[in-house]
């Protein structure tokens, strides 16, 4: 964490759970990333929820001759998050199924995966929506 993504492991950020089905992100209770109303800064949420994405995507593409990036987010907070926080990306397995989609070098294409985050009481305190774009190569 502190070589590939050191902001995440300043904030707190822990990868709970990964396999073939989703990903689990935990975010730490730190006083560092609390905003002036004492709860968690939406940034650093944002963060949490693209991490459980993006290690998915990582995980499937590994090993491959896919490129990812980044495309696109959507966010909607309906709580304050204060203490631990758990963001949540369940569509394993349609990452696989769109990448086995992906035959020929130079094809792309965009997939949605959406993220729940909750609060460590369990209640449900935002949701996003990140779009990453996958390319096959030839090497």
């Amino acid at each position: 964490m502190l070589r590939r993504l050191p902001m995440g492991l300043i904030s707190g950020m822990v990868i709970d759970s990964l396999d073939e089905n989703g990903c689990r992100v935990m975010l730490k209770d730190r006083l560092w990333i609390r905003n002036p109303f004492g709860s968690v800064f939406w940034a650093v949420m944002g963060m949490a929820a693209e991490l459980s994405t993006g290690a998915l995507v990582y995980a499937y593409v590994s090993g491959t001759n896919t490129k990812y990036i980044l495309t696109g987010v959507k966010g909607e907070f309906l709580k304050k998050v204060r203490g631990k926080s758990y963001y949540f990306c369940n569509s394993g397995q349609e990452v696989q199924l769109q990448l086995d989609s992906l035959r020929t070098p130079g094809e792309t294409l965009t997939i949605s995966l959406p993220v729940t985050a909750h609060d460590q009481a369990g209640q449900k305190v935002a949701s996003f929506e990140f779009y990453w774009q996958l390319k096959r190569t030839d090497n």
